[in-house]
């Protein structure tokens, strides 16, 4: 199936990698709070686009989780547009909890080789993988593709403090499910960026009652444009606080953000 024939290829893509001239551009996939929208709500993929020199190819789409991208035929376009040397950053979480029994969208619970057999709506008879399965996927495409992947842990949602309200809290396992995902591919050129964790920083630093509601005009989950750029700035600051290659590629607005590594 799947994971096997894309192992065959993958030789042959770190060979292109180390061969591939610089990237082109960055493609990303992902949730609604990633996503461009034209309401009053912004994901951070679109202010993102403002601090790269890159071309940044915003693929996101609302509502969508890691199983429900792949089953919809959203993951197969964007890999179709890979070329060696792009970057894939690769963003979900917000809409894969609960169970493959109740929600079309949910994984399969464990971060293992976990699976369970449902049957959707429409008659058709799904085999619904784990979390990390899907996104473990999702780096082996981007590698047998030439590409470079950045797997990001999700973001927090805006009320996610403790009751003082002093410090974000911990994420939920959708954090450190994608840092596993990452893990097994990091000397193929795979890499994680904890994004949960940066934008606890930002969030923090500007304080509870400047973050929640404020930047978060409908919901706890999607943010104002004015709160995407807040998360896309916490995605530079990681990048360049783990030293990423694509923090080679900034804007002047990009190298301007400050660096706030803690």
């Amino acid at each position: 199936m799947k994971v096997s024939s894309v192992v065959l290829k993958m030789s042959a893509a770190v060979a292109a990698i180390a061969a591939a001239p610089a990237a082109a551009k960055i493609l990303m996939a992902g949730d609604s709070t990633m996503a461009q929208s034209s309401t009053n709500i912004q994901g951070w993929g679109t202010p993102f686009a403002n601090y790269m020199s890159l071309t940044v190819v915003n693929l996101a789409r609302g509502g969508r989780s890691a199983r429900s991208y792949t089953r919809e035929g959203l993951w197969d376009t964007l890999v179709s547009q890979i070329e060696p040397g792009d970057y894939v950053i690769i963003e979900f979480g917000h809409n894969d909890g609960s169970s493959p029994a109740s929600s079309d969208r949910a994984a399969t619970f464990g971060s293992g080789t976990e699976t369970t057999t449902v049957t959707l709506a429409d008659g058709t008879v799904e085999v619904v993988q784990t979390f990390v399965t899907y996104e473990k996927w999702m780096v082996q495409d981007v590698l047998a593709a030439g590409g470079i992947p950045v797997v990001s842990s999700t973001t927090p949602n805006g009320d996610a403090w403790n009751d003082a309200h002093t410090e974000v809290s911990e994420g939920n396992r959708f954090v450190p499910y994608s840092m596993y995902a990452a893990g097994n591919y990091t000397s193929q050129g795979a890499t994680w960026i904890d994004h949960y964790g940066w934008v606890a920083v930002a969030y923090e630093d500007l304080g509870y009652d400047n973050v929640y509601p404020a930047l978060f005009p409908n919901d706890h989950t999607h943010t104002s444009p004015e709160g995407a750029d807040v998360v896309a700035k916490a995605f530079v600051n990681g990048l360049k606080c783990k030293g990423h290659a694509l923090a080679n590629y900034l804007t002047a607005a990009g190298t301007a953000i400050p660096k706030v590594c803690s």
